[in-house]
């Protein structure tokens, strides 16, 4: 499998897993982040969406790279 092809696979497959993981991450923000939200609310969504989305490409890398190795 080549390296632009590997990329491809890493890409959807972290867009994909992403939206997988946001659908529960955005019910628990919307359940603990209160109506009025301040500063601290938005850097703890920011926090929390961007790792998700970091162990989304993380996973993703890790599938693509075992399934290049067969």
């Amino acid at each position: 499998m080549s390296d632009k092809t590997q990329r491809l696979l890493v890409t959807a497959l972290a867009i994909v897993l992403s939206q997988v993981l946001a659908r529960p991450l955005t019910r628990f923000i919307g359940e603990q982040i209160p109506e009025r939200r301040g500063v601290k609310d938005d850097i703890a969504e920011a926090v929390l969406k961007g790792s998700t989305r970091m162990a989304a490409y993380f996973i993703a890398s890790v599938v693509v790279r075992k399934l290049a190795s067969k």
